[in-house]
């Protein structure tokens, strides 16, 4: 039996099988063109060097090594230059809501799934006002857990994270379909038995979210 859009629904007495989803990328768009160039003028840089600062950093800051402030000094020191409170609050505005921008396919898959009985848990890697904006978001109320880096410190694609997410849901690897937009975290979460599905496109995730779920029913 399957809800509108291919959803099966989670039957009396039938195996329970989480799905959990990545956040940036695939519940949320990816930070836009106009966004970075928003984020270089605040930061006095060009868009290239802006990019380079704001990866080199990030994993610390999603592991909560950093905190918002000391991550754009950190940023600000890569480019040569050095930001006072309001330059930093505006650029972790601006970098929140480049995150915040969602994928109304995704979201309607999240609704689906939900309302066909189907437990679903969030694993982003996230910095801690990040990770504060998504749990306010109204879609956030469809997941039982939300899990973020900045609280487990550990970040994908390490096996660790993913281990403590599952204790943190209380599931085996193979009761949890994964998706994610990454091919290094899906790799690493098929490696530890997730059976993970390779996020390119809203409607392309809930065939295959689709599939497996019905081949484990």
């Amino acid at each position: 039996m399957s809800r509108d859009g291919g959803i099966p629904v989670l039957q009396a007495g039938e195996d329970v099988n989480w799905v959990m989803f990545d956040y940036g990328g695939v519940v949320s768009h990816p930070p836009t063109g106009q966004d970075l160039a928003l984020l270089a003028g605040a930061a006095d840089a060009a868009v290239p060097a802006l990019v380079d600062a704001y990866w080199e950093w990030r994993r610390a800051y999603d592991l909560a090594d950093l905190d918002a402030p000391g991550y754009w000094r950190q940023v600000g020191r890569s480019l040569g230059r050095g930001y006072g409170k309001a330059e930093i609050s505006e650029l972790t505005r601006l970098d929140r809501a480049a995150w915040l921008r969602l994928q109304a396919g995704t979201v309607a898959l999240i609704e689906d799934l939900a309302a066909a009985g189907r437990p679903l848990a969030m694993l982003s890697n996230a910095p801690g006002d990040l990770a504060e904006a998504i749990s306010g978001l109204p879609v956030a109320a469809h997941f039982g857990h939300l899990i973020f880096s900045c609280e487990l410190k550990s970040a994908k694609p390490d096996p660790e994270c993913y281990d403590r997410a599952l204790a943190r849901i209380g599931a085996r690897a193979d009761e949890v379909v994964f998706v994610d937009d990454r091919s290094e975290n899906v790799a690493a979460a098929a490696a530890l038995g997730l059976r993970s599905v390779h996020f390119t496109s809203p409607s392309a995730a809930r065939a295959a979210v689709a599939d497996r779920l019905a081949a484990s029913g």
